[in-house]
């Protein structure tokens, strides 16, 4: 069973689970934000969850404006033990040198997703998305779920009218990103055939 601990500092909440199983070397790292960098005119970090070892954070932004957490994010970034891995590298890459000013080494960020990339190029297949690789709960019962394409929104509803429910929503969706995604790094010691 995991622990789970919650902190509240400025500018964002942070909640932290102590997993069963964790990342022996590098950090697994992933984004929720209200765009793409570069893109989006209004693209904006707005959550940031992380594995390394067995513990898995999620750091919610809860300011209108940036700073402190990118602040907050650089420095996670910056002391994250190598190599960072991520679903999707090229988004995480673009984040952390165009949001956040930083530079990483091309060695320093493995993409996950790669492997799986390959299988549905070679098998003339659309890229996968992590939902299609790794289903939730709500998939089978057929529930309405929280996906990155309502961050946005839910981002929106919680400036308008501090709905802390909007924040838990996109909290949520980026803890159940982090163990999906979690399972497809354990899964790189093996990869698809």
């Amino acid at each position: 069973m995991a622990s789970t601990d919650v902190e509240e500092a400025k500018g964002y909440v942070a909640r932290t689970v102590t997993l069963a199983l964790g990342v022996q070397e590098g950090t697994l790292v992933d984004f929720e934000t209200t765009g793409i960098p570069g893109k989006t005119p209004d693209h904006e970090i707005v959550t940031i969850g992380y594995l390394y070892m067995n513990k898995l954070v999620v750091k919610q932004r809860k300011t209108v404006e940036r700073e402190p957490f990118y602040t907050e994010v650089r420095n996670v970034i910056a002391h994250a033990p190598r190599p960072l891995y991520s679903y999707n590298a090229k988004f995480e890459r673009e984040i952390i040198e165009l949001e956040l000013g930083l530079h990483l080494p091309e060695k320093d960020i493995v993409d996950i997703m790669e492997p799986w990339r390959k299988r549905a190029e070679d098998a003339g297949m659309k890229w996968p998305k992590l939902d299609e690789l790794i289903s939730e709960p709500e998939d089978y019962f057929g529930d309405e779920k929280v996906t990155g394409g309502d961050v946005p929104r839910l981002w929106k509803e919680y400036l308008a009218n501090g709905s802390e429910s909007s924040l838990r929503k996109i909290m949520e969706h980026s803890l159940s990103d982090m163990l999906r995604e979690t399972i497809l790094l354990l899964r790189m010691s093996y990869p698809p055939k």
